[in-house]
């Protein structure tokens, strides 16, 4: 049996996703899609514990959902009858990228007569 445990920072960085979600969607049916989706993603870690390969630099694991959209960073700690899960961090790769371009945009060029 596999147990979580869930950093401060984990749970912040939930919260402001669920925050972005809410705010640039308007639709809390969208909140509950992540969630859903997030906790899916928590029962499948649990049960494939040695399926993310551990990076060999800084030694933790990482598991996308949601499309690839989002990723959840943790470290298992293998007991014999138990797993501990400590979970890390989680990214949104769009609320990310729209903090690394701003403009998301193509730009548009006018030719002058």
């Amino acid at each position: 049996m596999a147990r979580f445990f869930f950093t401060e920072n984990y749970l912040e960085q939930l919260e402001k996703i669920k925050a972005f979600i809410f705010k640039s969607t308007d639709d809390i049916e969208k909140v509950t899609l992540f969630l859903n989706a997030h906790d899916e993603t928590l029962v499948f870690i649990s049960n494939n514990t040695k399926t993310p390969g551990v990076h060999p630099i800084t030694g933790d694991q990482s598991w996308v959902f949601g499309d690839g959209r989002y990723r959840l960073f943790f470290v298992i700690i293998d007991e014999k009858n138990s797993s501990q899960i400590y979970l890390t961090h989680i990214i949104d790769n769009r609320q990310a990228n729209l903090k690394i371009y701003p403009n998301n945009l193509i730009s548009t060029y006018y030719e002058e007569d």
